[in-house]
């Protein structure tokens, strides 16, 4: 049943999308996971690259693309790369390269260099997951894992051209996924279609013991998306309302905005009735989130301490050994520790992480206010009263991000807050813990010719499942 491909360092990759891998045999699979196995495997031949902060044994290392960890090997997988290999996937023992410990929206931030997008060359693939999406888009791959924590699988799949899949919060096993931010990571997928997307969401849509956040068999209410993936004909998108945050058309550049027009012009041809939505507080998301982030790193980071993981102490002196240690990290992971651990102090908790507290349950409330479907867990309070002030929809799009690829010369001299602004369309989606679908829907023209731009669609929390339908009709297109 294990079907873990030893390729050692024969598949490579121009783009610097993965990392070597050591040489070590397999090891077997945990029984409860043999035992999810289906009888006829669903990846049967399926090559499937693994981000190097999710957990493989074997040959593969899990670096988390630092120094820190560069020759590291887990004494187990994690519970989604043992499901794909169950299911009969070619599991490449070479991982994808990553920004470190997955913090960063370019995957510039690696001790093994950066990735760069295969459309083209000079221009970054996003990240952090840009490996992945670069192995998928490069076609060394057919599908990869991610992580997402605030954007870092829909980010690049806009940038690469990919179809970029984040859950629900909880919905896929982290157990044995290095952790950035707690309350924030999930796995998340990238393939080249969204129909196998689909095909591994119902391999890693399974409870996982080992995981407390674990939610895989939250009822996920009438299945519409399920409807709209099935459905052949002129207007498949009949009765679905999709919302157009009100907010957004005025952050997006010209070329940008007109994809995004042309994208819902497309939904109403397929029968979806278009309506703008108010969400609030969304204007104060990338500070909450960096604030949350960085504050659940700085205490999930502090067990690199060179005893227990990867590079140990060398100095008899118990200080500066481990000041050789943690110097091991980039310099943005110690921007995001330090951070981190200001927001944390008494001084300063008040008013930064726990104002960032309140934010993010507002940025929630404000997605539950507009969905027709309730919150499953904490549904708003506004439910009962809302009237025809606010639109009550399905699924919300915007675009990914609000432009195509930057250039890797640009965004390696440019500022550290342009790289935490190209996240301001994907961080309120995290926040809320919602799922979401990133698909290409076209080229947008840049300077240099014409590059892929992403939209990203946003159903309820714990409604996966519906994203498929509506993002399908995209891509046919």
């Amino acid at each position: 049943m294990h079907r873990v491909r030893h390729l050692g360092t024969a598949t490579t990759s121009a783009t610097n999308s993965l990392i070597p891998a050591l040489q070590s045999p397999p090891p077997p699979l945990p029984p409860w996971i043999e035992r999810q196995a289906a009888s006829k495997p669903t990846l049967q031949n399926w090559r499937v690259a693994i981000k190097a902060n999710i957990a493989t044994t074997g040959s593969g290392t899990t670096s988390c693309a630092s120094k820190l960890l560069r020759d590291y090997t887990s004494p187990f997988p994690a519970t989604v790369a043992s499901l794909l290999a169950s299911h009969g996937a070619d599991v490449l023992p070479q991982k994808a390269n990553c920004d470190e410990f997955g913090m960063g929206s370019y995957a510039i931030h690696s001790t093994h260099g950066p990735v760069v997008n295969p459309l083209d060359m000079e221009r970054v693939a996003g990240g952090s997951s840009g490996g992945s999406a670069a192995a998928v888009a490069e076609g060394v791959v057919r599908v990869a894992l991610g992580t997402d924590t605030g954007g870092s699988v829909r980010l690049p799949a806009s940038y690469c051209g990919v179809v970029g899949f984040k859950p629900t919060y909880g919905r896929f096993s982290r157990y044995g996924v290095v952790s950035y931010a707690s309350s924030l990571d999930t796995v998340g997928v990238l393939a080249k279609s969204v129909d196998d997307i689909k095909t591994v969401y119902d391999v890693l849509n399974v409870a996982d013991p080992k995981d407390p956040t674990s939610i895989a068999q939250l009822h996920e209410g009438p299945d519409c998306g399920q409807r709209i993936f099935l459905e052949e004909g002129d207007k498949p998108l009949a009765g679905i309302v999709v919302g157009v945050p009100s907010h957004v058309a005025s952050m997006l550049p010209e070329s940008t905005l007109s994809r995004y027009s042309n994208a819902l012009e497309l939904l109403e041809e397929k029968g979806a009735t278009i309506v703008s939505v108010d969400l609030d507080n969304h204007q104060y998301a990338l500070g909450a989130y960096y604030t949350i982030a960085s504050a659940e790193a700085s205490s999930n980071l502090a067990r690199f301490d060179g005893v227990r993981y990867g590079s140990t102490l060398t100095s008899d002196d118990g200080l500066a050994g481990l000041e050789q240690v943690r110097n091991m990290f980039g310099p943005n992971v110690k921007r995001r520790i330090m951070l981190g651990t200001f927001v944390l102090g008494s001084s300063s908790y008040a008013s930064y992480f726990h104002q960032s507290q309140v934010v993010r349950r507002l940025i929630q409330e404000s997605y539950n206010n507009v969905f027709k479907a309730v919150h499953p867990i904490t549904p708003s309070e506004s439910t009962e009263r809302v009237g025809d002030k606010i639109a009550k929809c399905d699924f919300i799009i915007t675009p990914a991000a609000a432009t195509v690829a930057p250039l890797l010369k640009d965004v390696q001299k440019g500022a550290v807050v342009d790289e935490c602004a190209d996240d301001v369309m994907t961080v309120p989606v995290s926040l809320a813990g919602l799922p979401a679908i990133v698909v290409p829907v076209g080229e947008s023209a840049s300077k240099e010719g014409e590059l892929p731009l992403g939209m990203q669609i946003i159903g309820q929390f714990g409604r996966d499942a519906d994203l498929f339908g509506i993002s399908r009709v995209l891509t046919k297109q």
